[in-house]
């Protein structure tokens, strides 16, 4: 049961005189799990709400509403989504990588199938057996978003230290056989489950089509921190440029737009990153799969409807390496437009995690003060580098802390289109 703690003015809710206090026991005559089931109904046009008044009586009040009026209730945190942790032991797995001394909730390994619904993280599945299989399908809880890895058996046991989740394939057909949306990812370790193994783990999820809608194939990511850790390989350029041709001539074969590899795959093969075209409708793009095509396309755009200045500018852009080459390629048509400004790209090697770790967004602080210094007025950050809502990153410091340490206004870009506005802003001051 979950108590109300709100209801809304003028809501359905209103109307049928509940108050708060009231508790809501479940919808035709089943127990209320947790918020999702009150979202469910929220959004259906016919149904049964279970209450039990908070004098103690209990009603069974038929709901007649159109899908898009609410009930208006605010439950308590006792039908929050309180995570599910995660059962395996994953070779690769990101968490174990990481140094001592960290915040505590980046230690927090979640496998919750209700958080890919609601918050697009990707699970296993190896914590679910029918009864939540038979609650995803009732609710409609689409798209999710899978963790496959590999389709054979031994191989996805080998790589996740739990045998139930060799089982994700089943339960993925169940799903499927009820209309669930799923995009899957498969985080491929080199001599393991590249290869043969891929191409089998390709062609089922083509299988499962149009259900599996994508697949994104990204690169093991190895940080310094894996003493006493299997001993997991690089991808190198040879044979990145293998898994790369590899996808996408079986994206060819399927008419385009089902398996991608992720950007850091053309960086490490050293090859142009596919056209912006390439990506449909970038359902990937927080797996890193055309995440640089669209950062590419969002600047050209903005640039050519930006308004021009002579005005002299000095800006530092920090990133981490596997982005410079892109950025200053970028960065080098702001002199059309802006021909005084003078960019300053600081590429930082990542010691914090390891220099094999080369994405912008796992940059610290602890890194760019011992690589930088004598920095201009202003400082250009992605978001990325932040953890979401906030102003700190992960090693622990807060943006005005940096600020300080680097005597520079540290600006936060959330893409293409933002970095242009923020020069063009820069430059236009009165």
């Amino acid at each position: 049961m979950a108590k109300i703690i709100a209801i809304d003015k003028g809501s359905i809710g209103e109307e049928l005189g509940l108050e708060v206090g009231d508790e809501l026991l479940g919808f035709n005559g089943e127990k209320i799990v947790d918020v999702l089931d009150y979202v469910y109904y929220d959004s259906q046009d016919a149904f049964t709400m279970n209450i039990k008044a908070k004098q103690g009586d209990v009603v069974d009040i038929e709901i007649e509403k159109e899908e898009d009026e609410t009930l208006g209730l605010t439950l308590d945190d006792s039908v929050q989504l309180n995570p599910i942790r995660c059962k395996n032991k994953c070779l690769f797995c990101f968490v174990d990588q990481l140094p001592k001394g960290m915040r505590e909730t980046l230690y927090v390994k979640d496998d919750d199938y209700r958080l890919s619904f609601v918050s697009g993280n990707y699970v296993t599945f190896s914590n679910i057996g029918q009864k939540e299989l038979d609650r995803i399908a009732k609710l409609h809880l689409s798209p999710l978003y899978v963790s496959v890895h590999a389709y054979d058996k031994k191989v996805k046991t080998k790589l996740v230290s739990n045998p139930e989740s060799a089982m994700v394939y089943e339960k993925m057909q169940f799903l499927a056989s009820h209309s669930i949306v799923m995009h899957t990812q498969i985080v491929l370790c080199k001599d393991i489950n590249d290869g043969e193994v891929l191409a089998e783990t390709l062609t089922k999820l083509r299988e499962l089509h149009p259900w599996v809608q994508t697949v994104a194939v990204i690169p093991v990511g190895l940080t310094c921190h894996r003493q006493g850790l299997y001993d997991l390989k690089q991808f190198d350029e040879k044979s990145s440029r293998e898994v790369i041709a590899q996808v996408e001539k079986f994206n060819e074969s399927c008419g385009g737009n089902f398996c991608w590899c992720s950007d850091e795959f053309y960086i490490k093969a050293g090859l142009d990153m596919p056209e912006y075209s390439a990506y449909g409708d970038f359902p990937q793009i927080e797996n890193g799969v055309g995440l640089c095509a669209e950062f590419a396309n969002s600047f050209d755009s903005a640039l050519e409807k930006a308004k021009p200045s002579d005005k002299t500018v000095e800006v530092a852009i920090i990133t981490g390496q596997s982005f410079k080459g892109i950025l200053k390629g970028l960065c080098d048509t702001f002199k059309d437009k802006y021909p005084n400004v003078k960019i300053r790209i600081c590429d930082i090697y990542n010691d914090f995690f390891g220099r094999s770790i080369t994405v912008s967004g796992l940059v610290t602080p602890t890194d760019i003060i011992k690589q930088v210094s004598d920095m201009p007025k202003y400082t250009l950050i992605p978001s990325t580098m932040l953890r979401e809502f906030t102003d700190s990153f992960l090693d622990g410091y807060t943006v005005p802390q940096l600020e300080e340490a680097l005597n520079t206004k540290i600006l936060v870009s959330q893409g293409g289109e933002s970095l242009v506005k923020i020069i063009e802003k820069l430059t236009n001051k009165e």
